[in-house]
């Protein structure tokens, strides 16, 4: 028979020897309980769980690229005054321009200037002459002069009854006066026996006769006032109207005489030696060469916007000028619409010639202080709803939602989602629109090292 294994000594007798191999310098240290250490190895497990994700989430789902600082454009946020206008071309146009035209047409005998001359107001500038016109106009002329005659002759004979009643009066009075005084005297020679009475009484009787007929000389004369003012009114009247047909008549003539309206530069001349011209066909132009103006087309956007009196200013030739709206055609072609402006310095500056092209830039808004920034491609692409920032120091864009209110061509007012101090990338977003993290790339200097 096989020997039976050994027996192997009992725990607490292990325990006891390992005791008894101690000295009494040694501390006994407690095994750790296996539950605790399985925990701590699940914690630790957990949190490495944890690390990955964020990483995974981070990097892994967040599209990122990264791009070259030199092809990207950044602008910072800032907070300063923003003024809203409209940016337009503008030409410089006179201020007064008149026309000249063929008023009863004819053919063209002689031309006293040139194209571009220098004329003054009244000045003939050519000829033209109408025979028909001529002999039409001298005719009618001769029927007014003859009207006008007949007119004269009748107001005449009304003057000539009116001074022959006067004149009848003054002898009926005398008369009456003579009558008067001679009864005055027979009476006396009456009284004392000298005459008779029937001799007295013929007196009588002829100067009652004579304060008759004078009574009805006055009535006579009246009536012939009466009827003589009402015809005076008449006959004044159609002879003014006779005399301003014989002015027409004249100006008529003269219209074959083609004069400058006004003083300035005479701009267009369409009128050669025996060229017939049409009645009120164009012929030139005379611009003021004193005051000019700038005529702007504006975008349909901004015709409730626009009044007369807004304030504007243009450059030229490294200079600003101060403007003023004095026109706002509501006409609207080509989606624009045209607008006048006259300087404000009230003459025109020196060296702006007509056709010139200045940049007007039209205020329609007034200025206010708040957060802006420039103006981009960007704004087009996203709607202003979203931008690329970055912090103040940094090179890590994050997309991120934005507010944005009026812009002008060089600015936007930012209304939320910005903070002063940061930037943004106002350049286009034609190959960044699919991404959410953009990383920018430092430029290097010749030295290979970070700008």
């Amino acid at each position: 028979m096989s020997e039976p294994a050994p027996r192997l000594p009992s725990r607490p007798r292990l325990v006891a020897d390992e005791e008894a191999k101690l000295s009494p310098m040694d501390r006994q240290v407690e095994a750790q309980p296996r539950a605790r250490r399985w925990l701590l190895v699940g914690g630790a497990m957990a949190l490495l769980v944890a690390c990955c994700a964020a990483l995974y989430v981070r990097y892994a789902l967040t599209r990122s690229v990264t791009v070259r600082e030199a092809s990207v454009v950044i602008a910072p946020v800032r907070r300063e005054v923003f003024t809203e206008y409209v940016a337009a071309n503008a030409v410089v146009a006179p201020r007064k321009t008149a026309y000249l035209d063929a008023v009863e047409g004819g053919q063209v005998a002689q031309v006293m200037v040139e194209e571009g001359a220098f004329v003054t107001r009244g000045q003939v500038l050519l000829k033209l002459t109408n025979t028909n016109l001529q002999l039409e106009m001298l005719g009618r002329q001769a029927q007014l002069t003859e009207q006008l005659d007949r007119l004269n002759q009748t107001l005449l004979s009304f003057e000539q009854a009116r001074v022959a009643h006067e004149r009848d009066l003054i002898e009926s009075n005398a008369q009456i006066e003579q009558l008067t005084q001679r009864q005055r005297r027979r009476a006396a020679l009456r009284a004392a026996g000298m005459i008779s009475k029937e001799e007295l009484g013929d007196l009588a009787i002829d100067l009652a006769r004579a304060r008759k007929l004078q009574a009805i000389e006055i009535e006579a004369r009246d009536i012939d006032e009466k009827f003589r003012n009402e015809q005076v009114t008449q006959l004044r009247s159609a002879l003014q109207k006779t005399r301003e047909n014989l002015s027409v008549a004249d100006e008529t003539l003269q219209s074959l005489f083609v004069k400058a309206p006004i003083s300035g530069q005479l701009t267009a001349l369409d009128a050669e030696l025996g060229a017939a011209k049409a009645p009120g066909q164009r012929i030139g132009q005379i611009d003021d060469s004193t005051s000019y103006k700038l005529e702007a087309m504006v975008d349909e956007f901004y015709l409730g916007r626009v009044k007369p009196g807004q304030s504007a200013s243009a450059e030229s030739n490294g200079q600003t000028w101060r403007l003023e709206v004095a026109k706002v055609y509501t006409q609207v072609t080509d989606r624009q619409f045209k607008v006048d402006l006259y300087f404000t310095q009230g003459q025109s500056p020196e060296g702006v010639r007509r056709g010139q092209s200045m940049e007007v830039r039209l205020e329609v808004g007034a200025p206010s202080r708040g957060l802006v920034t420039a103006n981009g491609p960007f704004f087009e692409e996203t709607g202003g709803n979203w931008v690329f920032v970055l912090p103040p120091r940094g090179h890590v864009a994050q997309r991120r939602k934005v507010r944005f209110g009026r812009r002008n061509p060089e600015q936007i007012e930012v209304i939320s989602g910005l903070a002063a101090g940061e930037r943004i990338i106002s350049s286009g977003y034609e190959q960044l629109r699919k991404f959410d993290r953009i990383t920018i790339e430092p430029e290097k200097n010749s030295t290979g090292e970070s700008q």
